[in-house]
């Protein structure tokens, strides 16, 4: 440190034997100088120091290198840096809204548990939650964050200032319907409930009871864009029914009313839930579980495996509703976007996360307050390419090229070679986790596989296999 600052002192001193010369040496100079027209004038004040006084340079140099070499920190950002991808992202705002209606005292919720509702959003949705270590590890690679901040609404929509939180009583006991169809009472005065601030540009979450003879069977709901293309067009709603509906007992981190049948909801996951659906994700199963065609439809999401049913409020990690002929996978129970318990869930994937960002930049534009443009930097070095996996699989008479990290899909180029060096495939593109090559063709022995990064073409990896 005391190195940098007499750097500095020296560059003041600089400054005051410029102010030094002149203005007719300026003027004199300028036709010889070559920096005359550079926007910053320090090469000129080299130049002019030099004439000044003989010798500068080379002894302002001198010292500069020394200062390098004996500062590490310096010295060390002038190391080339390999491997290196600069990319953007965006990180969107959402402003929030708690509509809270309340028949009885305790309806009425603490401001508190609002704020925390907020905290779990943010944390889970941007898989910042310390329960990540609980996803199992082949699913790890699949798990994303969504880049989704959410503030309560520090405005509202006549310009006023609110903190978001809106507390009204109301003459209903309940919100609940007895017919089994969602009733949206909640969502105008004119029917005891709140009306919506404008949908377009605010996240309304009403906070009811939705209880049907004091049974706590319904915990929330929410609708997914309009026209959004994952879902029938029976489950389009217009704007002012868009939002969420919690209810009051799920609401928050350590709700105390989250007890009995439903204790296990008091870690504020209800919402990240129906957060995800008003973002356009469907359940994990695509909501077939009580049709006869069960495991044939699905979520239209790729890094999901196929599902049958939800998890029924469980946590059976190892259950396996649908079995795939390829690539077979257990069931994803730690999603948010499954019926297993709060303290279950834990992921998102990166594909889900992309169906999320996709509404908000195509069906839910005018939604977020802000949208942060960052630039990151990401270094590729040897430890990530070592973490490809390639191995033959002798029973299917294929060989695996397993990715654990998806950054560098769509950068990478395979290619099987002979020992004598004859190519026997053409270079494959690596685009997915795991990507399969037929082998049924290739005689016994022993093969090379060849790794070619794409933008630059350098060989990442050469690496002998034995096919049977």
């Amino acid at each position: 440190m005391g190195v940098f600052h007499c750097f500095l002192k020296r560059i003041a001193f600089l400054a005051l034997l410029l102010f030094g010369i002149s203005q007719q040496n300026l003027i004199a100079q300028g036709v010889q100088n070559p920096h005359l027209n550079e926007p910053c004038g320090f090469a000129k004040v080299i130049d002019q120091l030099e004439a000044q006084y003989p010798g500068f340079k080379s002894k302002y140099d001198a010292q500069t290198l020394q200062l390098v070499k004996s500062n590490p920190i310096v010295e060390s950002r002038k190391k080339r840096i390999t491997d290196t991808i600069f990319y953007y992202d965006t990180i969107y705002t959402i402003p929030v809204v708690f509509h809270v209606l309340y028949n009885v005292a305790n309806e009425n919720l603490n401001d508190s548990l609002l704020i925390s509702q907020i905290e779990v959003l943010n944390r889970d949705f941007n898989r910042r939650n310390p329960d990540t270590v609980k996803t199992r590890e082949i699913f790890k690679p699949r798990a994303g964050s969504a880049r989704i901040q959410f503030v309560l609404a520090s405005v509202d929509p006549n310009g006023v200032a609110t903190n978001g939180m809106i507390h009204k009583p109301t003459t209903r006991t309940t919100f609940g319907s007895n017919n089994g169809q969602l009733g949206d009472a909640m969502k105008a005065s004119a029917t005891a409930g709140a009306d919506p601030w404008d949908p377009t540009k605010y996240l309304n979450i009403w906070v009811c009871d939705l209880s049907v003879n004091n049974q706590d069977n319904l915990l929330g709901y929410a609708f997914p864009p309009f026209g959004h293309p994952s879902w029938t067009s029976g489950s389009w709603v217009a704007d002012n029914r868009q939002g969420v509906v919690l209810h009051y007992k799920v609401v928050g981190r350590n709700n105390p009313r989250a007890t009995g049948a439903i204790a296990s909801a008091n870690l504020g996951r209800c919402a990240i839930h129906e957060v995800g659906h008003f973002l356009g994700l469907r359940h994990i199963w695509a909501d077939d579980q009580f049709n006869g065609n069960k495991c044939t439809l699905d979520d239209y999401i790729d890094d999901t495996p196929l599902q049958g049913i939800g998890a029924g409020f469980t946590c059976n990690l190892g259950g396996n509703t649908c079995l795939e002929p390829k690539n077979d996978m257990p069931d994803m129970f730690e999603n948010y976007m499954d019926y297993s318990t709060e303290a279950c869930q834990n992921i998102f994937t990166k594909q889900q996360v992309s169906m999320m960002r996709k509404s908000i930049t195509e069906y839910r534009v005018d939604l977020p307050i802000k949208k942060d443009i960052i630039t990151k930097l990401r270094i590729f070095d040897t430890v990530v390419y070592n973490e490809i996996l390639i191995y033959p699989k002798s029973n299917i008479k294929k060989v695996m090229v397993e990715v654990k990290n998806e950054d560098v899909l769509d950068q990478l180029e395979i290619q099987f070679f002979t020992m004598l060096g004859q190519a026997i495939t053409e270079p494959i593109a690596i685009k997915k986790n795991e990507t399969l090559v037929d082998t049924e063709s290739w005689s016994t022995g022993a093969y090379v596989a060849r790794l070619v990064r794409t933008s630059d073409g350098k060989v990442i990896r050469k690496q002998k296999l034995f096919v049977e």
